[in-house]
């Protein structure tokens, strides 16, 4: 009977972290995304100032969840982020805007392979 109850707090233990994990990686990747859309959409109206800002306030999040990310995803795929969202920085101006769509649309197209990776969806 004891192994039993140890059996059901293990799986209600793993649930836990299953769900958790999910919520955590489910809510950085779509605040990274809503991110990015609001530098396009800055970079739209001009607003470069701002639109650095937006990018240094993401790094700075993303950071901040770093570590318990890496527990669900694999370490150099969340370097490889990282580094994507600091070279963002180099592109907001005016001249080098078109690149700097490029770059964001290759780090949302990154997002949704690491979307696919964790949560095994097409």
């Amino acid at each position: 009977m004891r192994r039993v109850r140890v059996a059901a707090v293990i799986l209600a233990a793993l649930i836990l972290l299953t769900l958790t994990g999910r919520r955590l990686v489910s809510d950085s990747l779509n605040a990274l995304e809503a991110g990015l859309t609001q530098v396009e959409s800055l970079c739209t109206s001009g607003a470069y100032q701002a639109a650095k800002q937006q990018i240094s306030n993401m790094t700075q999040a993303y950071q901040k969840k770093q570590a318990v990310l890496a527990l669900f995803i694999r370490r150099d795929k969340l370097n490889e982020l990282e580094t994507a969202l600091y070279g963002l920085n180099a592109y907001v101006h005016p001249d080098y805007r078109q690149d700097l769509f490029c770059e964001i649309g290759k780090l949302k197209a990154q997002l949704k392979g690491m979307r696919r990776l964790f949560f095994g969806l097409p």
